[in-house]
């Protein structure tokens, strides 16, 4: 007669136990595998905002001040003693030599027009009307007709037919004014979008995606597809969800994500889109090796399950046998293996494109990380000591030699400085233009000046490779008395000014108040 009891059954609490722990570890694997996908996503939203304000103030808006100041440059030319009277009126060929100097300095122009209040105008390069064509009128022209509304500021057009090239286009112009408040006139750049947009096609985006420049109707103004150029690449009801400085929105319909920065003068969008897809791929690529884990892990519970099964049936079938005998001397020795594994394995590797706090030109700090880190010796109370350091004449390096030379002037005189202060522990921030800070904390303030006149020395002689350039900076320095942060810098600026009224090329200290 068989007798069984489930009472007496050892194996089934263990497979229980295992079971319970397998299922627990199922659960918590799907959970930790979920949230980390959905910080992986949100990581990468972070890299796409940060790559579109970078693309917005390090290459849109550069090029949009560039012709901006050129153009306010050009009109306070004409605004004085009847000068553009005299090109459009009375000297036309002097007047097309001086527009066609101009038009060479601005290699995103395709071509300049001025015309007077009465409608006499000027064009260069100069284009001939055809017989049958209609006569050209400059009053009916957008850059012409919306002067008044410009004030006297520079303003865009929006896209619209050239009367000459027969092509869209937008300008950007600025009415003439004289200092006695008279409309003189108005200047005009007609815009080579397709040259505004070369720089595009050499940028690289931390994922896969398309970013372009766009007007408030969604029409593409500069692309790096030349082909693209005008065309609505966005819907106008995604545009009218952009309402913020800077943001992203998501196109349900094609399951598209947008990320914008938005601009007043011009109104116009900076646009990085990356499809939904893209980033729900990338987030599985970077889970699934966790997930493989975790199913390792479970593949081993089971494995680990049924082997104490077997060893402890096997275990208890061999002290029965040894109470049978009463060969104790047979009988195994119970040996007490308690195996705890406790594995917790959350593996998160994300690699970041660039880190917001690193100026791409100069590999300084930015001006965001000095705002953070001054901002956070002051909440703690830590002492400290600032310097403004801004390139003598520099204005007059870029107009002479070219800005390309500019940045290489920018970028030598940053690495000379952080080869200088770096070993110190003192950091190094491009503040703004050819202005530069430096912060030295506790620990490096007592050689803070000796600091500062080693770089300067560097600086001032070092060889260029562009004849007669003679590149010096000049620099304020003040100790922080615990006055707020603007007050500190209004301070350093002063000394700063002083340096630069007394000869430049040297480092004032401020006076202790």
């Amino acid at each position: 007669m068989k007798i069984h009891s489930r009472q007496l059954s050892f194996t089934r609490p263990i497979l229980v136990s295992f079971a319970g722990l397998l299922v627990g570890f199922i659960l918590i694997a799907v959970l930790v595998t979920l949230s980390q996908r959905k910080d992986i996503v949100e990581d990468y939203h972070e890299i796409n905002r940060n790559f579109t304000h970078n693309l917005a103030v390090n290459y849109t808006a550069s090029i949009l001040q560039e012709n901006d100041h050129v153009l306010d440059r050009a009109a306070r030319f004409y605004s004085h003693n009847d000068a553009l009277h005299n090109a459009v009126s009375i000297d036309r060929v002097h007047g097309l030599e001086r527009l066609m100097q101009l038009l060479v300095l601005m290699p995103r122009v395709s071509s300049i027009s001025i015309a007077d209040e009465a409608g006499h105008y000027l064009r260069a390069p100069q284009a001939i009307i055809e017989a049958n064509k209609d006569h050209f009128d400059a009053k009916t022209r957008p850059w012409f007709a919306h002067q008044a509304d410009s004030a006297i500021f520079s303003r865009y057009t929006d896209a619209y037919v050239d009367f000459f090239t027969h092509q869209e286009t937008i300008t950007l112009f600025r009415p003439v004014v004289a200092p006695d408040g008279l409309l003189k006139g108005t200047l005009a750049f007609h815009l080579d979008l397709s040259s505004m947009s070369y720089t595009l096609r050499q940028m690289q985006s931390p994922v896969q995606g398309e970013y372009f420049v766009v007007n408030r109707l969604g029409r593409a103004v500069l692309h790096p597809h030349t082909s693209e150029i005008l065309k609505t690449l966005i819907a106008p009801s995604l545009m009218n969800k952009m309402t913020n400085g800077e943001g992203a929105v998501y196109d349900k319909k094609n399951d598209v994500w947008i990320y914008y920065y938005s601009f007043t003068n011009p109104d116009w969008f900076v646009i990085f889109k990356v499809s939904g897809t893209t980033l729900s791929d990338l987030a599985r690529h970077e889970t699934i090796t966790v997930a493989w884990g975790f199913a390792l892990v479970a593949i081993l519970i089971v494995l680990f399950g049924l082997y104490l099964r077997h060893a402890s049936r096997t275990v208890l079938m061999n002290i029965i046998n040894a109470i049978n005998t009463g060969d104790i001397k047979q009988a195994p020795k119970l040996e007490a293996t308690l195996s705890k594994a406790i594995l917790s394995n959350k593996e998160r590797e994300l690699t970041y494109v660039r880190q917001a706090t690193v100026d791409a030109l100069t590999g300084c700090k930015n001006r965001r990380a000095f705002d953070s880190e001054v901002a956070a010796l002051i909440n703690d109370n830590q002492p400290f000591a600032l310097s403004m350091v801004d390139i003598d004449n520099f204005k007059s390096i870029n107009d002479t030699w070219g800005h390309l030379s500019g940045d290489i002037v920018l970028r030598n005189v940053a690495r000379e400085g952080i080869q200088v202060l770096k070993p110190h522990g003192v950091s190094l921030y491009r503040y703004g233009g050819e202005e530069f800070a430096v912060v030295f904390t506790e620990d490096s303030l007592p050689g803070a000046i000796d600091l500062l006149e080693e770089w300067r020395e560097k600086v001032a002689q070092r060889s260029w490779r562009e004849e007669g350039l003679r590149v010096t900076f000049s620099g304020g320095f003040s100790e922080w008395s615990m006055e707020p942060l603007d007050q500190l810098i209004s301070t350093v600026d002063e000394a700063l000014y002083k340096a630069k009224q007394q000869g430049k090329n040297q480092i004032l200290r401020s006076k202790p108040v």
